[in-house]
């Protein structure tokens, strides 16, 4: 508070003078305001920073997004996994060819040409 000058009426009289109350007025209302934005900010800090808050949520957001591609991915791959099995059980041409691959066989007559990595020493056959 500033320095008050006191006449002689103002120092015997029981009431506050206008300039005192308007400066508690001003005193309350910076209080109030100091507290109201204290308040503002720890909420504020609260919803950004809590476990439950902003950024845990966005993280979760990004996993949500993370497994429905997985997903997605995990459906394709199942799709095309049931169709392999329909077509193992329903075709005998298909059901040939897959163990022809797989095992190396060939019918009478045919040859099979395999193709070997070259070795890593450099000589060839």
């Amino acid at each position: 508070m500033g320095l008050r000058r006191f006449s002689r009426e103002h120092r015997y009289s029981k009431k506050p003078a206008r300039s005192d109350l308007k400066q508690r007025s001003n005193g309350n209302r910076r209080l109030f305001y100091v507290i109201i934005v204290s308040v503002f900010v720890i909420v504020a800090a609260i919803l950004v920073f809590n476990r439950h808050g902003f950024i845990a949520l966005a993280g979760l957001k990004r996993d949500v997004d993370r497994i429905a591609l997985l997903i997605d991915s995990l459906n394709t791959e199942l799709d095309s996994l049931e169709l392999e099995i329909q077509k193992l059980r329903s075709d005998s041409v298909y059901l040939e060819k897959i163990v022809r691959e797989i095992l190396g066989w060939g019918r009478e007559g045919e040859y099979i040409v395999k193709f070997a990595s070259p070795d890593s020493t450099g000589i060839p056959f």
